[in-house]
């Protein structure tokens, strides 16, 4: 499997709070193709990102409430139980990887240039 693309420079930028100026400066100058297509592009990295996020808060969540299961299970069983206290990593890699792979599909789904973007003529 290769590697997935890398995120576009231009759309970076957006997320690099030093270099607003300049990106907007950039897209004063984009026909209104070029715009869609960044707009496309723009708007695939905010939900590749939120996603992300998502999965992040989701997975933090998910392993308070399993380590607190752990610990109930230690403490009401006899013997080594200690294996219990593997599963809460387990369901944050699990997790993680998920939203990671769903977050990628999300965010390979913007166009690949901006002559993708034009409509096609009605019929």
């Amino acid at each position: 499997m290769g590697k997935p693309p890398a995120e576009d420079p231009m759309v970076a930028k957006a997320f690099d709070k030093d270099s607003h100026d300049e990106l907007a400066r950039a897209v004063d100058n984009l026909t209104s193709e070029e715009a869609a297509f960044f707009l496309a592009k723009l708007e695939a990295a905010f939900k590749k990102r939120k996603i992300q996020l998502s999965g992040y808060l989701v997975a933090m969540l998910l392993w308070i409430l399993a380590m607190m299961g752990a610990l109930a299970y230690y403490g009401t069983h006899k013997g080594f139980v200690g294996w219990v206290f593997i599963l809460p990593f387990g369901l944050v890699g699990v997790i993680l990887f998920a939203f990671g792979k769903w977050a990628e599909r999300v965010g390979a789904r913007a166009p690949a240039s901006p002559v993708e973007t034009k409509r096609a003529p009605a019929p």
